[in-house]
């Protein structure tokens, strides 16, 4: 079980580290020449007024200066600034801001891939003071790094500049934190150290000399550390940026393995130093330590440019099917005449064995109302009949460079390329088109269109190619029928383009879509649905609905707005029979934030749909923040290797209103493979809700905006990913809609689970408040494979030593619940029994296939002695910890449940319970035997009083046989039966009238036929085994008694005269309510039923039970003779082993009934 440090810090970087996902164009502008960086770009954000333009420009030169000697020094001189390339507002000239004396047009550098971001307004938790967002793990870069700009109006440059060094070296070389954080129970600001005592959660070359005015054990108090106390302070600068002494990183020898830092977390308690010193910026002894001298820093300022867009569209026969051509020629229309904003420079370009521009580049603008019509009308209106295989997509991009270069140099433009087939490309032209790309620093977008193959293989060169020069890849699926093609495929073209301009465009520059649905046809019903307008958004609001013909939309379409106002569109809606489009335009007054309702009559047919998308711009001075939405995968190429569970497929979406996150967003991924199943049907989607948790697999922080989540169980082929997103902001709810693009899987996932459970991160301990020594631990239940499902059971270990446990090694605890489902919060209680001693524990979980995850973070105990009179000191051998049944546990909404007991409380539950039913069964029987002993004594004196009440003189014998000569005859006897005292009768009375037809048996009628049911027959039957209490006629006679009977009434029937009976189980008892009835009668026999008489009611021993309800038989004669009983008592052989209770008998009379 033990694990080395080596292999615990190796699993520590595997899953909680993912690949580089910045974009090719960013990781070549930033780079470390000889001890200095080029290529850093600032970008001040557009909005920020102008006023202050020369207060900025010189606070943020001054600010980058200081942060490049604090670089130097922190690193010994391995690494400073050389070259900035500032981006400023649009707005900002030479002219308006004298500070800046020379700006040049923008190539490459964007808000978007800016490394540092000046920002108008304030974070609303970080406020003005640079932060990083870190989306990865250890030694993985950050995404940027921000700032608000009136920072740089104050005139503290030196310390800010110390500030934005920090920042720096977290987000170059992917560093954490070496300071806790208030609030915050994983890192406090104090810890227990090892002796027991409070210490600063910080990292240190000295003794610290703190001041502190409130409780250290609270997590919301911070320590005062002023300079003038630490003079010997130099490290770290990542801990006290505010200290002037304080300007070296902690490295082997100072770094503070005990303190629960975000960087020993993450990690795995390495020294920033270390990780630095493995970074690609030092590695094969590059830009070694004090090779140079700090280098002057020089600024480079550029203002952006309209973007400049070429689209290079494929004119092949491929086109020429079914409506491929005629929906690229609408969609194209369609992007350029309405999509496209104002300013944006476009051209067009086709392309099969060779390349035609069909449009130079353009601007266009808002007058030009033409232009845009001559642009989109540009595509011939029939395609090429060059077949496809002819292509020559070099042709094209080299057409398409060529038309970039009209307005300039071509760098910093894009070109999107749309091709049909599976844009595969071969090895050979994909190397010349990544050179021509590279070389002229453009963005390549695809969008493969239509997809024509059914089984689609991962990889493809121009995904590849988009990917590397930081554009984006999509594709339409083919889905033609007949001589048509369904609508689907014009939309998603249309909605490919929109997301590729979504990349180009600056924010607020393109509307943003707030729903997209498709509503199946076939129905001929009203298609319903809803909307939602956040209340930043109202200008430009279009409700517009998309079909394949104008006849597939009814004369009904109607909006409900959030106040409940139906508003009839029948003079607002405007066709656009060129686009296949229907639009309602709502005014701005109209637009009332909240949830919109619409009804639109739906005459598509069964094979088409009507699509209905709804989009608005943001207002200019929203009384709301303005939502942003951005997502991205791991991988910047979006090539995943499945079979590896390092580089598994990793989904993120960034949301923000202006510059703060937004915090309980609800993304869902909808992950779609490309293709078709076997049998010709599409392959079946999959959802994935994304996480802000912080729990590192893989969200890194929690409530930052970013939500992230990895996907698992994905085959080999090409998926597209889409994400929804809801919120909630001041009230209001928001929705958005992002494509991601194409994603390739690589590789099959292996055929046994080899995924661990995710790593627990949160572990954090406390002990109760009003207890001596009660510890509760608390914790996010991991899944089963990562974040998903559930985990088999989970390892525990304490130790005195932090080390050991980092090792491998401890004291293993038992007794903690089973896992939950993941993402359940877990409690556990345990009666800690070491005093005045801190403790280590640590947690990890494993699964059912033994995957273990990684060790959770480590945490401390420490439990103060209580007083003297409340317990006695354990003694030196106890355990230093007991567990008491106090689990308890949280499901997913907070709803406190039972967690599961371990089998040492189960047996002692189990054991208790048994022997509290042990005790209730002896008690029962109890009961059950001194009633049956009552019983009997009250059934003897009913028998005695009896005997007592009659005369007669029975004679008990049985033919052949002396019965009470023998006890074992009796015992015999009574094992097949004990009968019941019965007066006897004349054989030739009761067979008197036997021949009478109104005289029927009463089991056996005229008609053959019974009135007893088969059960009752077979009771009958399986008495009548070797019966000795059925003689012969006239056998017997008793003196005295009567030698006949009355004759019989014409309800009963008369026995015959003989009549065998060959039992074949017990006479029934006394107790038993049998009716003795034989089997279906034959021609030679009648059949007798045996019921005894009513008259018998009043007698002792009868049981009012056996009445069958039929009409009885003949009353017999109140006897005369007095007989002296011999009673005998039934031993316990003779009972029937069904039987429940004991039959006392207390003599037996013999029937004078001969039975043949």
């Amino acid at each position: 079980m033990a694990l080395s440090i080596g292999k615990y810090c190796l699993f520590a970087a595997m899953l909680t580290v993912c690949p580089w996902i910045s974009t090719a164009s960013k990781a070549t502008m930033v780079v470390l020449r000889d001890n200095g960086y080029d290529g850093v770009v600032v970008a001040i954000e557009d909005d920020t007024p102008v006023a202050h333009c020369n207060e900025i420009i010189m606070g943020l030169e001054a600010t980058i200066r200081s942060a490049s000697s604090s670089l130097f020094l922190a690193t010994r001189g391995r690494a400073n600034f050389r070259s900035i390339r500032v981006l400023v507002p649009s707005a900002w000239t030479s002219s308006s801001c004298p500070a800046l004396t020379e700006v040049r047009l923008a190539t490459v550098e964007d808000w978007a891939t800016a490394d540092l971001r000046v920002t108008h307004g304030r974070h609303p938790v970080h406020g003005m003071r640079p932060w990083t967002l870190q989306t990865q793990g250890c030694a993985k870069p950050g995404d940027y790094i921000s700032m608000g700009h009136e920072l740089l109006l104050q005139n503290t440059t030196e310390a800010v500049g110390r500030l934005v060094g920090v920042e720096w070296i977290k987000y170059r070389y992917g560093v954490f934190s070496e300071v806790g954080s208030p609030g915050s129970p994983v890192h406090p600001p104090h810890y227990r150290a090892p002796d027991a005592s409070w210490t600063p959660n910080t990292c240190a070359n000295t003794l610290l000399n703190t001041h502190t005015d409130c409780d250290p054990s609270s997590v919301t108090c911070t320590p005062t550390i002023r300079q003038e106390d630490n003079l010997g302070l130099k490290s770290s600068v990542m801990a006290f940026p505010q200290m002037p002494s304080a300007v070296e990183l902690c490295d082997e020898g100072s770094h503070n393995h005990d303190a629960p830092t975000r960087q020993n977390l993450i990690c795995s308690c390495k020294s920033i130093w270390e990780v630095l010193r493995a970074s690609t910026d030092f590695q094969n002894n590059r830009n070694v330590e004090g090779g140079l001298l700090e280098s002057e820093v020089v600024f480079n300022y550029v203002r952006p440019q309209a973007p400049r867009i070429v689209l290079l569209i494929e004119d092949t026969n491929g086109m020429n099917v079914q409506k491929r051509w005629e929906f690229m020629r609408k969609a194209i229309h369609k992007t350029v005449a309405y999509d496209i904003p104002d300013g944006y420079n476009v051209g067009l370009v086709v392309f099969n064995s060779m390349a035609t521009i069909k449009y130079h580049l353009t601007t266009l603008t808002d007058g030009s109302s033409g232009t845009r019509e001559k642009v989109g009308f540009s595509l011939p209106r029939n395609p090429s009949r060059e077949v496809q295989q002819k292509r020559c997509i070099i042709c094209g991009l080299k057409e398409a460079l060529q038309v970039l270069h009209q307005g300039g140099p071509p760098a910093g433009g894009h070109i999107i390329i749309i091709t049909g087939d599976s844009g595969t490309i071969d090895e050979a032209e994909s190397i010349e088109a990544q050179k021509l790309i590279d070389d002229s620093q453009i963005t390549l977008h695809s969008i493969v269109y239509p997809l024509t193959d059914k089984f689609p293989r991962p990889g493809g060169g121009l995904e590849f190619l988009a990917e590397h020069s930081g554009g984006h890849s999509f594709i339409v699926p083919d889905e033609g029928y007949g001589s048509a093609s369904r609508l689907g495929m014009y939309y998603n073209l249309l909605d490919g383009l929109y997301h590729t301009l979504t990349t180009i465009a600056p924010r607020a520059a393109l509307p943003v879509k707030v729903h997209s649905k498709e509503h199946p046809g076939g129905l001929k019903q009203m298609s319903q649905g809803s909307f939602l307008v956040d209340p930043a958004l109202g200008v430009d609001t279009v409700f517009a609905i998309f079909y394949y013909d104008v006849n597939h939309v009814g004369n009904q379409v109607h909006l409900v707005s959030p106040n409940g106002q139906v508003i009839d569109t029948v003079n607002m809606q405007k066709e656009y029979h060129n686009i296949n489009m229907i639009t309602v335009r709502l005014a701005e007054a109209q637009v009332i934030p909240g949830l919109w309702k619409y009804k639109v009559e739906n005459l598509a047919d069964s094979h088409q749909a009507l699509y209905v998308q709804v989009t608005s711009r943001p207002l200019s001075n929203p009384d709301s923040p303005q939502v942003s939405v951005r997502g991205w995968i791991n991988d910047p190429y979006a090539q995943v290797n499945n079979s590896d569970i390092s580089l598994l497929l990793a989904l993120y979406a960034e949301v923000t209103a202006d510059n703060g996150a937004v915090e309980g967003a609800t993304i869902t991924a909808t992950i779609t493979r490309l293709g078709q199943m076997e049998n010709g049907t599409d392959h079946e989607r999959m959802s994935v809700q994304l996480l802000d948790n912080g729990l590192m697999g893989p969200d890194m922080l929690k409530a930052d905006g970013v939500y992230s989540r990895y996907v698992i169980g994905l085959d080999a082929a090409k998926y597209s990913i889409a994400l929804f997103v809801e919120g909630d902001i001041k009230g209001y709810k928001f929705a958005r809609h992002v494509r991601l693009g194409v994603v390739n899987v690589f590789s099959f996932p292996t055929s046994h689970d080899v995924l661990p459970p995710s790593r627990i991160v949160d572990l954090r301990s406390s002990l109760l408040p009003d207890t001596v020594n009660q510890v509760a631990f608390s914790w996010t239940a991991p899944g089963g494979d990562l974040d998903f499902g559930q985990a088999d059971h989970y390892v525990v270990m304490a130790s005195k030593n932090k080390r050991e446990l980092q090792e491998g090694e401890g004291t293993l605890m038992e007794g903690w619940p089973a896992p939950l489902e993941a993402q359940a919060m877990q409690q556990h209680t345990i009666t800690w029994l070491q005093y005045d001693q801190v403790h280590y524990l640590v947690i990890y979980a494993v699964d059912e296939e033994g995957n273990t995850g990684i060790f959770s973070n480590i945490i401390s105990v420490h439990v103060p002695s209580p007083p003297p009179s409340t317990t006695a000191a354990p003694s030196l051998s106890a355990s230093p910890f007991a567990h008491v049944n106090m689990s308890a546990s949280k499901e997913a909404n907070g709803t406190p449940s039972l967690a599961t007991l371990d089998s040492r409380q189960l047996s002692v539950i189990f054991g208790c319970i048994g022997g509290f039913i042990f005790v209730i069964i002896i008690i029962f029987c109890y009961c059950i035997l001194a009633h049956r002993r009552n019983h009997k004594k009250v059934a003897v004196k009913k028998a005695q009083e009896a005997q007592e009440a009659y005369s007669a003189t029975v004679i008990d014998n049985i033919k052949g046989s002396d019965f009470l000569a023998s006890n074992d005859g009796m015992k015999d006897i009574l094992k097949n039966e004990c009968i019941r005292p019965v007066e006897s009768w004349s054989a030739s009375q009761l067979l008197s009238n036997h021949n009478d037809s109104k005289r029927g048996s009463m089991s056996a009628r005229s008609d053959n036929t019974s009135n007893h049911s088969d059960s009752t027959k077979k009771s009958y039957g399986g008495s009548s085994g070797h019966n000795k209490f059925y003689v012969e006629n006239n056998q017997f006679h008793v003196p005295g008694y009567p030698d006949h009977y009355p004759p019989p009434s014409e309800d009963y029937p008369t026995p015959t005269e003989s009549y065998t009976v060959t039992p074949t189980e017990g006479y029934p008892y006394l107790s038993e309510a049998r009716s003795y009835i034989s089997s279906q009668p034959s021609d030679s026999f009648l059949s007798v039923s045996c019921d005894l008489p009513p008259a018998y009611a009043a007698y002792p021993s009868y049981d009012s039970s056996l009445r069958s309800g039929k009409v009885p038989p003949p009353i017999p004669p109140k006897p005369r003779v007095q007989y002296i009983p011999e009673p005998y008592l039934c031993d316990s052989e003779s009972l029937d082993q069904q039987s429940s209770t004991l039959s006392i008998i207390s003599e037996k009379r013999v029937r004078n009934v001969t039975m043949v």
